[in-house]
């Protein structure tokens, strides 16, 4: 059965020069009855959170591990660093310093992942408008040049790849791996099914499918492995709470049961901005909401 669970950034307060800034996140959810984690590791490329800290890093990851062992509070996916517009265009060109070190903070946390014993790593197709052509076959060609060493690196570590399906930006800058075909398409080039999955956030599909993905939640099938759950008006990626969108929640949900998805439900909600004098209901909110969601999935 699925469980119910949010990535560490949602009660989380980035500060690289807090040592515990991700297990006083955990311990945080863990008091509002959440049940699994995903380690979310986006802000390590922004310099955000104590995962930066190339003298330390490691043992971060070591007392992170033991806290979810205590809290019993699995982390089951984590969110691998994304590269940029710049960096995904200059990949392997001119601005090899700042790749290098993208490259080397994508290594670390595939590392990150396996000591936490994350089962499945979510990670951001690359498009650029700018900087590559527009043709299917190339961005396929350029995923693989980007993805491949880490998808090895991962897999020799014991965690999986999950490609996230992405949303367009704006009216004419087309991204990669908008729809389930194409996102399928690049997963299934790789025949690593263990792998390679798809990790399918609803947000993104309901401004590429507004008001039914359906049929696009059908087709991932049994390559669906990780989750992004969170809403909006099917224009910008706003990360509501379900049901204050347009996402047809109660349509989606016996599907996840349909094609046997048992893996975690994670919020990607934030609650950061919202008043402290409300924060805490909110939280409890989406604790009742999510569990009535997975209550769907039959």
């Amino acid at each position: 059965m699925m469980k119910l669970g949010t990535m560490t950034i949602m009660l989380m307060d980035k500060n690289k020069e807090d040592r515990d800034a991700y297990i006083k996140s955990m311990r945080r959810t863990k008091e509002y009855g959440f049940e699994v984690m995903d380690l979310c590791m986006c802000p390590v490329q922004r310099d955000e959170v104590e995962l930066c800290l190339d003298d330390e890093w490691e043992a971060i990851a070591y007392s992170i591990r033991n806290e979810s062992e205590k809290l019993g509070l699995p982390i089951v996916q984590s969110h691998l660093p994304y590269p940029t517009r710049r960096a995904s265009k200059d990949a392997y060109g001119p601005e090899a310093e700042l790749n290098d070190r993208f490259r080397e903070l994508v290594r670390r946390c595939i590392r990150v992942s396996e000591i936490c014993g994350v089962k499945w790593a979510v990670a951001h197709p690359v498009f650029d408008s700018e900087g590559l052509p527009h043709g299917f076959d190339d961005c396929m060609k350029f995923n693989h040049k980007v993805y491949d060493e880490f998808v090895e690196l991962a897999a020799k570590s014991g965690v999986g790849i999950a490609f996230e399906n992405m949303c367009d930006n704006a009216p004419g800058a087309r991204r990669f791996a908008v729809t389930a075909d194409e996102l399928c398409a690049f997963v299934d080039s790789y025949n690593a099914p263990d792998q390679v999955g798809v990790c399918w956030d609803f947000g993104h599909a309901n401004r590429t499918y507004p008001g039914d993905q359906s049929a696009a939640l059908r087709y991932l099938g049994k390559r669906l492995r990780a989750t992004h759950v969170d809403d909006n008006v099917g224009k910008d990626d706003l990360h509501m709470v379900p049901y204050d969108g347009t996402v047809k929640w109660n349509n989606l949900m016996p599907i996840l049961a349909e094609i046997g998805y048992e893996g975690p439900f994670i919020y990607e909600i934030n609650v950061r901005a919202t008043d402290p004098v409300i924060r805490d209901a909110k939280i409890k909110y989406l604790k009742m909401v999510g569990d009535h969601l997975i209550s769907l999935a039959k």
